[in-house]
């Protein structure tokens, strides 16, 4: 998978939006331009993931939403970020909007 890893700073295309991985991967930081950087935790990103797998499965949160970190983290231009987590789970795609209001 093409991205970054958990260090550092990722290019996003957009001008006004830094992102990178902090806390070992225990958390993804965002920061717009003229804001202050906010953090969400890599299990909030887990237990807010749409894929379709996620989507059957949301009944078994207790075993499926609990990675340790955030393994990888790749931008997908205009649209969001795909994070790959700890555990393997490497499907979640989280639309800048959606990162947005996990922040808040």
């Amino acid at each position: 998978m093409v991205g970054k890893n958990v260090s550092g700073s990722v290019y996003t295309g957009n001008p006004y939006l830094e992102v990178s991985v902090a806390d070992m991967g225990g958390t993804l930081v965002l920061k717009w331009l003229g804001e202050s950087a906010v953090h969400i935790p890599a299990r909030t990103l887990r237990r807010h993931c749409l894929c379709e797998d996620c989507k059957i499965n949301k009944r078994d949160l207790a075993g499926h939403a609990s990675p340790d970190s955030i393994a990888n983290i790749r931008p997908l231009g205009l649209i969001g970020l795909r994070v790959r987590f700890s555990d393997g789970h490497d499907a979640g795609t989280f639309c800048w909007t959606a990162l947005r209001a996990l922040s808040m």
